[in-house]
């Protein structure tokens, strides 16, 4: 019998890593979750040493331009996925018997477990829904979010990865990042980079999605910077560059990159930012329009889509900018918290 079946949306890695720190998180606590998940996450929390079921399968939003497209095809290929995701998660949760069932913002495993009477926990930042423009897509998200809404108010607790006040099954645990492991130093020399030089990165989508961006960026930085700069790329394939211009491909311990940089620019994805806070890099997070979740963080930070024509102006008046860590704690809160889920078991 497995003690947590741990359900990962595996759209992008900005769940696989959150999860990633929460397991890591509960792994102390003697803990060892299983993931169910799919694409990318799979090889990125094997990497972990996690144990990982290759069973879910979720569509990447269609973006053109930096733009969000298509908002009810991609909903109807989310249901087609969502549907055969379940038959695959049904025989998994037989097959393991798991004592607790989390998802982070992968639905299936959870609404098998309410099904079944497994106690379970939802991890979420997205409450509401809004990516429909048109009229069709409108109708069809009206009845997502009224999908969506029910499932929030069956789990028993929605875990929600930021700063709010609790409310019935609805918990606020902080924002959720995996620790810092490497100095500054020991990150620059593991990847090449002067110590001596101001690093500006640019740390893309896991899904892919961000060329727009990268290619906006690059030419800012050659605009704005000198040959005492570098700029560093991860996840979206190597630029046409110069000596101070690298390509990294996938990092996987992306947030001691981060920590170790003096500029971060990227789309506006919720882990990326709290890395940067936490460790008090800062960031330009350019969100891609029409998504809202990306929208909404962009604009807590002071910025919009039309930000992507003043990379000029930006680079040079935030580079080296550093605020007062946050060191969020947000991992280890929610890991105690799965652990009292536990019939028997309580953190200490």
């Amino acid at each position: 019998m497995v003690t947590i079946l741990y359900g990962v949306s595996p759209i992008g890695l900005g769940h696989a890593s959150r999860s990633a720190a929460i397991g890591l998180k509960l792994r102390e606590l003697s803990l060892e979750p299983e993931f169910a998940t799919g694409g990318p996450a799979v090889k990125f929390l094997e990497s972990y040493g996690f144990r990982v079921h290759d069973v879910v399968r979720e569509p990447v939003p269609a973006e053109s331009g930096g733009e969000m497209k298509m908002a009810s095809l991609w909903y109807l290929r989310y249901w087609l996925g969502y549907r055969s995701t379940g038959r695959r998660m049904a025989e998994l949760l037989t097959r393991l018997s798991p004592k607790l069932v989390v998802g982070d913002e992968e639905f299936t495993c959870v609404s098998l477990a309410i099904q079944r009477g497994i106690p379970q926990a939802m991890i979420s930042d997205e409450l509401q829904l809004g990516f429909a423009r048109g009229a069709v897509a409108r109708r069809v998200e009206a009845r997502v979010s009224e999908w969506y809404s029910d499932l929030q108010r069956r789990v028993s607790s929605l875990l929600v990865p930021s700063f709010g006040t609790d409310d019935g099954n609805v918990r606020y645990m902080t924002p959720v990042t995996r620790e810092v492991t490497k100095t500054r130093e020991a990150v620059r020399a593991e990847q090449g980079l002067p110590l001596d030089s101001s690093v500006v990165l640019f740390s893309s989508s896991g899904s892919g999605i961000g060329r727009f961006l990268l290619d906006k960026s690059l030419q800012a930085f050659r605009k704005v910077c000198t040959h005492s700069e570098v700029f560093v790329s991860t996840g979206v394939g190597a630029p046409r560059g110069e000596g101070n211009v690298r390509e990294l491909g996938m990092v996987r311990d992306n947030q001691n990159l981060v920590a170790a940089a003096d500029l971060v620019i990227s789309t506006a994805g919720k882990s990326t930012i709290d890395e940067c806070v936490s460790s008090g890099t800062p960031i330009i997070a350019i969100p891609i329009r029409n998504h809202v979740e990306q929208e909404r963080n962009a604009a807590e930070l002071g910025f919009a889509f039309g930000d992507l024509n003043r990379l000029e102006e930006l680079i040079p008046r935030l580079l080296g900018k550093r605020s007062e860590p946050a060191r969020y704690a947000g991992a280890q809160r929610t890991a105690d918290y799965l652990a009292s889920l536990l019939p028997g078991l309580s953190a200490g």
